[in-house]
């Protein structure tokens, strides 16, 4: 799952053939998905398979989770903690799934050392890139990213994830692998009055598309918008609002292209919402 090696996949985009003996097998760009230990899935043990899972003397755990239930649609923002006295490179995969292990909620990268996908499954992952392995710190390593708790009426949600304590001497050997989960509850309905002004964010229209969607989003009352297009690396692409808006709907049309008029490539990106400290974001589809 982490880094024992580098591996090169751009070369298959390039068309040419490179052959590494030793660099074969590894993922320190990011691990491939469904490796969290969530039912239905492996872990990494499948390649880094020198010891047990959980066997080494490390920890792995989510801080900074909400204590007493989340609030439907918040976002939160969260940290995988993983620690070994004996490695010094590092990575991890995460998934949120619900009670029927259905994905649910949404997670979003925050800086360069963590980034997201989506299986054929449906389900999400967050995961470290290249930078986020840290080769050479010792003894743990943190990664934050941000999750977007579900609609009303979820229920409890499951975060499964894996960590991989590796030794940084570019195999697959002698590295440890980590596995564990965390349950949050839906916090309890409350009829005290939002602190905040509410804010929806409604599904793009059409989904996927080519070559532009319509984004829509309510607000209660006016307030300060920021409308932005992100990758799957949280990367800003375009920004389509950003600055006081009216109450009521509101739409806003994106052509695919960036900030600076190139069209971009086809994939998921991310439509992100921020309305005072509120953070909302769905995922959209340009097809090809």
């Amino acid at each position: 799952m982490v880094p024992g090696h580098l591996r090169f996949p751009f070369f298959a985009l390039l068309g040419l053939s490179l052959v590494v003996p030793s660099m074969v097998h590894a993922f320190s760009g990011g691990p491939p998905d469904g490796r969290t230990g969530a039912p239905g899935e492996g872990t990494c043990t499948a390649c880094h398979a020198s010891f047990p899972l959980n066997s080494g003397s490390g920890t792995l755990t989510v801080l900074d989770g909400p204590a007493e239930g989340y609030e439907p649609g918040q976002t939160y923002r969260l940290r995988v903690a993983l620690s070994d006295p004996d490695a010094s490179r590092w990575g991890f995969e995460l998934t949120s799934l619900d009670a029927a292990n259905a994905a649910t909620g949404d997670l979003v990268s925050v800086d360069t050392n963590t980034q997201t996908s989506t299986a054929g499954t449906g389900r999400e992952y967050v995961k470290h890139t290249s930078s986020g392995t840290a080769l050479g710190q010792t003894a743990s390593n943190e990664w934050s990213f941000d999750w977007v708790a579900p609609a009303e009426g979820t229920g409890a949600v499951t975060l499964w994830f894996a960590g991989n304590a590796a030794n940084g001497n570019f195999s697959t050997s002698g590295d440890r692998i980590y596995n564990s989960s965390i349950t949050f509850e839906e916090a309890a309905a409350t009829s005290a009055p939002p602190a905040v002004a509410d804010a929806r964010l409604l599904t793009n229209v059409p989904n996927p598309f080519n070559p532009s969607t319509q984004i829509r989003f309510e607000l209660d009352r006016g307030e300060s918008v920021r409308l932005e297009i992100v990758d799957l690396r949280g990367r800003r692409v375009r920004t389509l609002v950003d600055g006081p808006r009216t109450p009521g709907r509101h739409e806003v049309t994106w052509n695919g292209r960036d900030d600076a008029g190139a069209p971009v490539a086809s994939g998921v990106y991310r439509t992100r919402l921020i309305v005072g400290g509120d953070v909302l974001s769905r995922s959209m589809t340009l097809a090809e």
